[in-house]
């Protein structure tokens, strides 16, 4: 990955964060019902398509293990994050409501950082993989970061210190990625260790995607838009195995 799709990266999820600020208030939680539905379906089918092949091209059953482990760090994470990730906009029950933002913050941070190693290692068997699996990230971050601002900065106005945060937020992923590209470290260089890396990574992907898809649904009952968008998210995902 060039600096460019570093650069992709932070301004989508940077626009994800201000987007709540720009729209009525009316608005936020209809267009970000939308934006998950989309996202959730895109990168629900990036990973069936593209990265559970990746990971599982070589016969190592230590992979399977790391989707596990991908797959139930992510329940234990949403402990501190709230769902922010898949969109949970209210924090229920909460005594301390500072320190219950601060700690979405970091724990979604967190995720997001890790998110972006993947992308730095240069590892992907092909272009067209890489692409997909950007776009999977942009079209995760953005709904993220339009939660994340909608919970922690509801009422206020922008100001220089939310847009600070919210920068902050949005360079996780590149950061990550530019890590992972910068490191000379033999985990991040052994083709090995990057399969245990993207296994880690889809077992996080699988968990958010099918919370996205059917947790934020009454009764499992879709609505004819949030059909409509989770078929478009499946349809442009699958587009590139007919390049």
């Amino acid at each position: 990955m060039n600096n460019s799709a570093f650069l992709l990266l932070a301004a989508t999820t940077f626009l994800g964060g201000i987007l709540p600020f720009l729209l009525r208030k009316k608005s936020n939680d209809t267009v970000l019902k939308l934006l998950l539905s989309f996202g959730g379906s895109f990168l629900f089918s990036v990973t069936i398509l593209y990265l559970i092949p990746e990971v599982f091209s070589v016969a190592d059953p230590l992979c399977g293990v790391f989707v596990l482990l991908g797959f139930f760090f992510q329940i234990i994470l949403e402990q501190f994050t709230a769902g922010v990730e898949h969109g949970h906009m209210h924090l229920h029950h909460v005594k301390n409501e500072r320190l219950m933002k601060i700690q979405v913050f970091v724990s979604l941070s967190l995720h997001s950082f890790m998110e972006g190693i993947p992308l730095g290692t240069g590892m992907f068997e092909n272009a067209t993989t890489r692409q997909t699996f950007l776009s999977g990230i942009i079209l995760h971050e953005l709904p993220a970061a339009f939660a994340l601002s909608s919970i922690m900065y509801a009422g206020k106005k922008l100001n220089p210190k939310i847009l600070l945060l919210i920068l902050l937020y949005a360079i996780m992923a590149p950061s990550g990625a530019i890590l992972s590209k910068l490191l000379s470290a033999e985990l991040l260089t052994h083709e090995q260790a990057f399969h245990y890396i993207m296994a880690f990574i889809v077992g996080t992907f699988l968990h958010i995607s099918t919370i996205i898809l059917f947790e934020n649904s009454p009764n499992h009952q879709f609505s004819r838009y949030k059909i409509l968008s989770i078929i478009l998210g499946a349809f442009l995902a699958s587009l590139s195995l007919l390049v």
